[in-house]
Parts: C-alpha cells; sequence; structure tokens
C-alpha cells in the first residue's frame, strides 16, 4: 500500500471497506470489514495511524456480528456470531496494544460482557469452540495484568 500516493491510497481503502460490507453472508462481511480496520492503522516508516477510522471498522464489523447474531436466534445452532463478537474482541485487543487511543479498556469491558451475556442467553450458540476461543482470549487479558509493567497496568481496569 506504500507504493501509491495519499489520494490513491485513500481511494483505495474507502473503496475496500465499502466492499467489504456488501459481501453475501454476514460472517464473510464481518471479517472483512474488521481486516479493513488494518488499512488505517500501520506499523511501518509511513506510521499511518487513523484511531478513530480504525474504531469506525470495529463498529461497523461489531453491528455486523450483531445482525448475523440476530439471524443465527431464528435458525438456531449456529455458533457463528459469538465467534465472531470473540474475534472482534481479539482485534479491540490488537489495537488497545498498539497505542490506538480510540480503543480503551471500557471498550474491551463491554465487549467482554456483551460476550459472556450472549453465551449465558443462547446455550446453543456457545459451543465448546466458542468457549475454548473466548476463554483463551480471557486468560491472554489475565497473562498480561499478571506480567506488569506499561501493558500490565493498562490492562489493570479490565475485570474479567
Amino acid at each position: 500500500m506504500n507504493v501509491f500516493g495519499v489520494e490513491n491510497r485513500d481511494t483505495l481503502t474507502h473503496k475496500a471497506t465499502g466492499y467489504s460490507a456488501k459481501l453475501l453472508k454476514k460472517p464473510d462481511q464481518c471479517r472483512a470489514v474488521y481486516a479493513c480496520s488494518h488499512l488505517f492503522w500501520v506499523d511501518d516508516q509511513d506510521g499511518i495511524k487513523d484511531g478513530e477510522r480504525v474504531l469506525l471498522c470495529l463498529k461497523r464489523a461489531l453491528r455486523i456480528a450483531n445482525a448475523a447474531q440476530q439471524m443465527a436466534n431464528v435458525a438456531r445452532g449456529s455458533s457463528g456470531p459469538v465467534t465472531l463478537f470473540v474475534e472482534i474482541l481479539n482485534k479491540y485487543i490488537y489495537y488497545f496494544e498498539k497505542g490506538d487511543p480510540q480503543i480503551t479498556s471500557a471498550n474491551i469491558q463491554g465487549l467482554i460482557e456483551l460476550i459472556t451475556s450472549e453465551m449465558q442467553s443462547d446455550t446453543a450458540s456457545a459451543l465448546p469452540v466458542s468457549d475454548a476461543f473466548f476463554a483463551s482470549t480471557l486468560r491472554y487479558i489475565q497473562f498480561q495484568k499478571q506480567k506488569g509493567g506499561i501493558l500490565g497496568e493498562k490492562y489493570d481496569s479490565i475485570k474479567v
């Protein structure tokens, strides 16, 4: 992406983000939208770091995952949407660690609570795969808190 000029790069990122939300299946849409967040936060020599756009991509992915959750409630037995929430949580954690000022511990805490309530309310969608994925993410947060240091201090306000 760094071979394009600023104007062409902006056009490309906006088109990619727009088209990602037009994929046929909701889980594919969600994954493509949160993957597009990396277009706005690049750790290289150019240092493109647009935290606001990253947050917009992640919120859009959450809305799509919520729509997928509503559809799964109609067609019982799908583990996709809860897993999507956990995947989005992992993206939030990634940007939280990278120092995106728009991603706060309150965002992460709210998402943890949302996932917990979704798993408790619908046992059909909380399959062992989703449970294990979420438990692994929570263990990672706990590990970072115990490790201490600057990163550990950032995680202190998150309750797992």
